[in-house]
């Protein structure tokens, strides 16, 4: 029993090693942006191939064909909506927000958060590994400089989980930045995890019920719902700013 406990404490902890991922320098950045830019040209085309082929049942009025389509193929619609969130984790082409109130939509609230949940995680374990194989310049190639300096506090182990948290709870907060950050670190993947799925459940879980509402004409239940979705998403969102205000000028100070 102590030798499994043990174990699952190893795989659960912060891999502290003398390696750090933010120095490695395997790729040039000018390669990691052309393999990411190759990447998202085909997924545009497969998802353009995909929406004419599939154009009838996106439409308003058919959007009860869609369900019984996915009803009668569900393990299918299942798989292809997962591969849709790792895509837009992975490449970040359209809003989380707006795939997770589709998932309601097509899947009901539970099952689509559910699946969210699944597709998401998956994606950022894509995420973390492609950082943790080409380096900090393939995050370069995606995101300034600025704003990968601009979260150090997730570098410090002391603090890190707890801030991993409360970001990923807090709706509004650029979570794939993050995520791409987070692949900068020593944190495990299975302690990443565990930290961001039960982060994640309360704002997926309000857009799928948004969705779901839709779905079902409670159009007034929809709005309310989106309604405080947007203010708390914007309540995260300037407690975001506020965080990094206070980083800046505590980096700024330290500098000095």
């Amino acid at each position: 029993m102590g030798n499994r406990g043990q174990r699952a404490k190893k795989l659960i902890s912060d891999k502290l090693s003398d390696k750090k991922f933010e120095e490695t320098k395997h790729y040039s950045k000018r390669y990691a942006a052309t393999v990411i830019s190759i990447a998202s040209a085909v997924i545009c085309v497969l998802a353009v191939i995909g929406a004419f082929l599939l154009r009838d049942y996106f439409s308003a009025e058919n959007l009860e064909n869609l369900k019984i389509f996915v009803a009668e193929h569900w393990l299918a619609g299942a798989l292809i909506f997962i591969a849709v969130c790792v895509v837009q984790v992975v490449i970040a082409l359209i809003p989380g927000e707006a795939v997770e109130i589709a998932a309601g939509v097509i899947f009901g609230s539970w099952f689509g958060t559910l699946l969210c949940l699944v597709g998401i995680t998956l994606g950022s374990i894509v995420v973390i590994l492609l950082v943790r194989i080409f380096g900090r310049k393939f995050v370069e190639s995606l995101y300034p400089r600025e704003k990968i300096d601009s979260l150090p506090i997730l570098r410090d182990p002391k603090k890190r989980n707890a801030t991993i948290f409360f970001l990923f709870l807090i709706p509004g907060t650029p979570k794939d930045l993050i995520t791409y950050i987070i692949g900068l670190t020593e944190v495990s993947i299975p302690m990443y995890i565990i930290l961001t799925t039960v982060a994640r459940i309360p704002s997926i879980l309000m857009s799928t019920l948004g969705g779901d509402a839709f779905s079902e004409g409670e159009i007034l239940k929809a709005i309310i719902i989106f309604a405080v979705a947007a203010v708390v998403s914007g309540a995260g969102y300037l407690v975001y700013m506020a965080i990094q205000k206070a980083n800046k000028k505590r980096h700024d100070k330290t500098q000095e």
